[in-house]
């Protein structure tokens, strides 16, 4: 996996209004824990969302903090929900050699079949939960979808990951699947309320005609 690369300067003020202070000068307030003491630090938000189009948790960041690097990961992040700016990044700082946690996010490829006739494909979980060492990271997990019938899904159960690479996520979480088109049952519920008020107004005439006899 390709490694990003960050500079950093330690923040030693961490009042809420020092932290206003810096985004206003284009700078995004962060913190870097994990197997060593956490350090709150300061990062260029220009620099960060160049190298950053897209946040993923496995991709792994070099924080340079005075010469130093430490290899992290981002394990969460405040993002403003009007501008989309980040706010805030949390940095998990891990240990090379040792097993790690991470999320890491599903691709599908394919067009499947079901949809091909009229079905409609879902996606309800894009990321997976992993343990693996931090050089086995996979960027993301590739399922094939184009044999999909209407029916099918793919669970996370059905997946092969790369190798050193073990999926911690429920194996009956579904990934992918294709199901009727709701179009069909709204149709249906229409006819049904149509026939039913039908029959309602063939009621009320037999009703009509009753009394005027």
């Amino acid at each position: 996996m390709e490694q990003r690369t960050l500079a950093a300067t330690e923040r030693t003020e961490r009042k809420k209004g020092a932290a206003g202070r810096l985004r206003r000068a284009g700078k995004i307030p962060g913190i870097v824990y994990g197997h060593d003491e956490p350090v709150s630090i300061t990062i260029d938000a220009h620099e960060f969302g160049r190298a950053f189009k897209t946040i993923s948790e496995s991709q792994i960041v070099s924080i340079i903090i005075d010469g130093k690097g430490r290899e992290c990961l981002i394990k969460d992040y405040d993002q403003d929900i009007l501008t989309g700016a980040v706010r805030h990044v949390d940095f998990y700082e891990f240990e090379r050699g040792k097993l790690l946690h991470t999320n890491v996010h599903v691709e599908t490829e394919g067009s499947p079949k079901g949809v091909r006739e009229g079905g409609v494909l879902e996606t309800p979980t894009r990321e997976l939960e992993i343990e693996c060492l931090p050089v086995d990271i996979p960027d993301h997990i590739t399922i094939d979808i184009s044999l999909l019938e209407i029916g099918d899904a793919i669970h996370a159960g059905d997946i092969t990951p790369p190798k050193g690479v073990e999926i911690l996520s429920n194996l009956d979480q579904v990934l992918a699947m294709v199901t009727q088109p709701r179009i069909e049952e709204e149709e249906v519920s229409e006819e049904e309320e149509g026939a039913e008020i039908a029959e309602g107004e063939a009621s009320e005439e037999e009703g009509e005609e009753a009394e005027s006899e």
